[in-house]
């Protein structure tokens, strides 16, 4: 039976979607080496690198493959409006930060609440199968942001379920709502992660008030 011809189908309103952006950036692997030589020569003068990212400008660098990353967030930013409908000028602070992920290494369920998007850019991940016992070094997992969603998934329907896991690929952009919870898998291979992790604020202008 088709929806047109089900009189239920009248009676379901969806609600509240949730927009996770995903793309293959272009050009990525010539950018990528450089990436990955200038975030290991970073790593490699501070410790605490990954989780000291307040204050990190990393796409405001010279290079020109953060030049080309920054363009190809911008990109992706407009189109993500574009496709929720935000059709009025809206702009917004970029800060971004590079991730390096060793063996062991992960990121615990979060948020970036204060912000309006939150994203991640893969240059370098393990291979699946490159670690025993986790097929998916790479992974990062969202959660359902409907308080008690897991207590309610038990339809058969993805679309239902409770968590949502993409296995990205270097050249991976991904692009989301910051408030929506979010954690990424440990790194049991001895091929290390890396990735550039970015938020995104708005900018308030009187003109939005006009």
């Amino acid at each position: 039976m088709s929806a047109a011809d089900d009189p239920w189908a009248e009676r379901f309103v969806p609600l509240w979607s949730t927009y996770i952006f995903k793309r293959s950036l272009p050009d990525a692997a010539h950018n990528n080496a450089a990436i990955v030589e200038l975030v290991l020569a970073m790593d490699s003068q501070k410790d605490d690198m990954t989780v000291d990212y307040k204050g990190v400008d990393f796409l405001q660098r010279p290079e020109p493959s953060i030049a080309w990353l920054r363009e190809e967030v911008n990109t992706t930013f407009r189109n993500y409006l574009q496709t929720c409908n935000i059709t009025y000028p809206v702009r917004g602070d970029i800060q971004a930060w590079p991730n390096v992920n060793r063996r062991g290494d992960y990121h615990g369920p979060h948020n970036h609440g204060w912000s309006y998007l939150s994203g991640t850019y893969y240059v370098q991940v393990p291979l699946p199968g490159t670690a025993a016992g986790d097929m998916s070094p790479a992974a990062i997992t969202f959660s359902d942001p409907r308080q008690g969603a897991a207590h309610h998934s038990i339809a058969p329907d993805p679309d239902a379920a409770a968590r949502f896991t993409v296995h990205p690929q270097p050249g991976t952009l991904l692009l989301w709502p910051s408030p929506l919870i979010h954690y990424v898998h440990p790194n049991h291979s001895d091929d290390v992660r890396i990735s550039v992790s970015f938020n995104i604020v708005l900018q308030w202008s009187n003109d939005f008030a006009g």
